[in-house]
């Protein structure tokens, strides 16, 4: 991104009352939003990031917080320190992070996943025209260039609606730890987006059941490098909240065009209407579609804050039978225990999907035919951060400590690569590439403020063990820190 076109924003941008979205890099304020929402103090949708403030903002500000348990008067404060913390007409913010190795895995609200990271944010936010230009550094970058400008975009608000240009990341879904149709675990992708700013319901009282909703859909490139190269990304998500207890999503994503193939908006309609064909004719590149859909049911039971959420992910379409097959699932509950101040959750995903006659083997699942790279951008699963044929079990907690301190901590159980064997180079499983492996993870994370800003200290410890191979187990450790201040 031109850094004349950010400066053109800083010059004309007007002061507004907020920055305009919320992205998925802080799980804490995740849980935040989330215990207001299982409350029915939000009652907008909140499983699409970007997650807009307008609608978020405009229920924090009619709220009674005399009327809150003092859990929720601690999340509303939280939240509001979070809007306050984006509303800046202009910012500086530095981040720097240290690791001794790099992370295998990249959940919401991960942020270090190199040995070393350096990033630089300026920002403006105005009432009609926001943008950030960020400059980061990786040491020993496991997916693409050291120096990159991810995050970075500009913005514009027309009507109701917000026109983005950029690589800001996203995660679509209910789930907490990795989404399976899209997910912050691969490095953001560039291109435009179209999203509506405030999800209010319809006043008509036709369609004013469906209650608040949400529409995004973008059309971006992956890298150069690939198998075909700079081929086509689009994607699409709706939301609607027709009852305050209930969320409903439903998502559908197409890789399409590159070099030497189809690349204009004919082509990608074609594409979405008229393909899915077989995959070994290229007359003129054969699309690659997952399509999916998402609900999370939340509520208080006996005055805990409890929910429950499912997604469910299809690898392919069927022309003659007409629907959607090659399915992933993930599910969970989730409750907020007021008792020990936390959001404990329990999460199980499987993206075991079997393409051929013979069901125990897999390699579907984010592969393609055509797109051998298969739904990875820079060899990173665009979706879940544990790729293919996993089955992963986790147990969760997000903790509040007190003087805006919290802790994070997992527990995983692990099955990866299930059965042992991957789609063709340059294809396969990108984190337990042609072997079966069985792991055991503990990840904690403690978060305080310090020296006007916040600092982060992690670790996390595995056991991995591979029983068909010679290398019977292995013990695997991570340690990092991370100091991120806006100035």
């Amino acid at each position: 991104m031109k850094k004349t076109v950010f400066a053109s924003l800083m010059l004309f941008a007007m002061p507004s009352e907020a920055a305009w979205w919320i992205e998925p890099n802080d799980l804490v304020l995740r849980a935040d939003i989330q215990l207001l929402s299982d409350l029915g103090i939000i009652t907008q949708p909140i499983t699409t990031y970007p997650l807009m403030w307008a609608g978020i903002k405009k229920e924090l500000d009619k709220t009674d917080i005399s009327q809150l348990t003092p859990a929720a008067q601690q999340a509303y404060a939280q939240v509001q320190r979070a809007w306050q913390h984006d509303m800046a007409a202009t910012s500086l913010e530095t981040q720097i992070s240290l690791a001794n190795q790099q992370a295998r895995f990249t959940s919401f609200g991960d942020t270090v996943t190199d040995k070393a990271q350096l990033k630089v944010d300026a920002s403006i936010t105005g009432e009609y025209l926001s943008g950030r230009l960020s400059v980061n550094y990786h040491a020993d970058a496991q997916a693409g260039n050291d120096s990159r400008l991810d995050d970075s975009f500009v913005a514009a608000t027309l009507a109701n609606w917000i026109v983005s240009y950029g690589a800001i990341p996203a995660y679509w879904g209910p789930s907490w730890e990795s989404g399976l149709i899209q997910s912050n675990n691969a490095r953001p992708l560039q291109g435009i987006s179209f999203s509506r700013h405030n999800s209010q319901a319809f006043e008509s009282p036709w369609i004013h059941w469906i209650g608040p909703w949400t529409f995004t859909t973008a059309f971006k490139q992956f890298e150069s490098n690939r198998y075909v190269p700079e081929a086509k990304h689009w994607g699409a998500r709706a939301t609607i909240r027709p009852i305050p207890q209930l969320e409903m999503g439903a998502s559908w994503t197409m890789m399409w065009g590159g070099q030497g193939y189809g690349n204009t908006l004919s082509d990608w309609w074609d594409g979405l209407f008229n393909g899915g064909q077989d995959e070994s004719a290229v007359e003129n590149g054969q699309e690659n579609m997952l399509a999916g859909y998402d609900f999370r049911w939340s509520d208080t039971l006996l005055g805990v804050p409890y929910g429950i959420y499912y997604e469910r992910t299809h690898e392919d379409y069927h022309r003659e039978k007409k629907r959607l097959i090659n399915a992933s699932n993930l599910g969970g509950i989730d409750m907020y225990l007021s008792a020990i101040q936390s959001r404990v959750y329990v999460e199980y995903s499987d993206t075991k999907a079997a393409c051929t006659p013979d069901s125990s083997l897999y390699n579907c699942m984010y592969e393609h035919g055509f797109y051998k790279d298969g739904y990875r951008y820079y060899g990173q699963s665009v979706g879940s951060t544990f790729d293919n044929d996993a089955m992963v079990l986790t147990l969760g907690a997000i903790s509040q400590l007190g003087q805006q301190q919290q802790l994070i901590t997992k527990l995983r159980w692990l099955r990866l690569n299930v059965d042992g064997n991957d789609a063709a180079l340059p294809g396969g499983n990108s984190v337990s590439l042609g072997q079966y492996e069985r792991g055991y993870q503990l990840y904690s994370e403690y978060q305080r403020p310090l020296w006007h800003g916040k600092l982060a200290v992690g670790a996390d410890i595995s056991l991995r063990q591979w029983p068909r191979s010679s290398l019977n187990h292995d013990w695997d450790s991570r340690v990092f820190v991370s100091w991120q201040r806006q100035f």
